[in-house]
C-alpha cells in the first residue's frame, strides 16, 4: 500500500470512528434524558406518596365518620319514600306550597346508592332559601344537584322553586347487613 492511501485509510478510519461516537453519543444523551424523566417523575410520586401519607390520619377519621353517620338503605322504595316524606314536612314547617313532586330512579355506585326527588315549591324567597339550608346539613347526607328559582306571575312575593334533591346511602357491607339505620 502507498503511503497515500495508507493516510486515505488512516483518515476514514478516524472519520468512521467520529460518525460512530457522535451517533452513540447521541443514543446515550436520550438514554439519560429517558433515566432523568423517570427519575422526576418517580421523586414526584415519592413526593406525592409521602404528602398522602401524612395525610392518612386525616383520611381515617373521615373513613371512621362515614361509617358512624351515614346511612344504609333498607329497600329503594322505603329509601325514596322516606326521602319524600322528610321533604314535604320540612317544607310544611317553612310554610311553602309543594306543587309538584316525582320520584328519581336510584342510582347506585360502588362507593354510594343515590336516591332522588324533585319537587316544585312555592313561597317567599327567604323561607325557600330557610328551607334549602336545612337540608343540606353535612351528617344528613343529601345535595342538590339542580335549582331553579322563578318568580310566581300569580303573586309577585312569592317564587318557585324547582330542587331535585338527592340522598346519598352507604353501600351495604359484604355481609349485606346495614351499619346503621337510615334518618329522617
Amino acid at each position: 500500500m502507498k503511503p497515500s492511501e495508507r493516510r486515505l485509510l488512516l483518515i476514514l478510519t478516524v472519520l468512521a470512528a467520529l460518525v460512530g461516537m457522535v451517533i452513540l453519543t447521541q443514543r446515550l444523551l436520550r438514554q439519560q434524558h429517558l433515566v432523568e424523566r423517570r427519575e422526576q417523575s418517580l421523586a414526584l410520586r415519592q413526593t406525592e406518596a409521602r404528602a398522602m401519607l401524612a395525610d392518612a390520619g386525616l383520611w381515617q377519621d373521615r373513613l371512621g365518620w362515614l361509617h358512624a353517620t351515614q346511612p344504609v338503605m333498607s329497600s329503594e322504595n322505603q329509601a325514596s319514600e322516606e326521602l319524600l316524606e322528610t321533604l314535604l314536612r320540612s317544607a310544611t314547617r317553612h310554610t311553602l306550597v309543594v306543587q309538584k313532586k316525582q320520584l328519581h330512579e336510584t342510582v347506585t355506585k360502588s362507593f354510594y346508592s343515590e336516591v332522588g326527588v324533585t319537587l316544585a315549591v312555592k313561597g317567599d324567597l327567604p323561607s325557600v332559601f330557610r328551607w334549602l339550608h336545612t337540608l343540606l346539613a353535612p351528617d344528613a347526607f343529601r345535595a342538590v344537584s339542580q335549582l331553579r328559582i322563578t318568580p310566581d306571575e300569580a303573586d309577585k312575593s312569592a317564587v318557585i322553586a324547582t330542587v331535585r334533591c338527592s340522598q346519598l346511602y352507604a353501600p351495604a357491607t359484604a355481609a349485606g347487613t346495614a351499619r346503621k339505620e337510615p334518618r329522617s
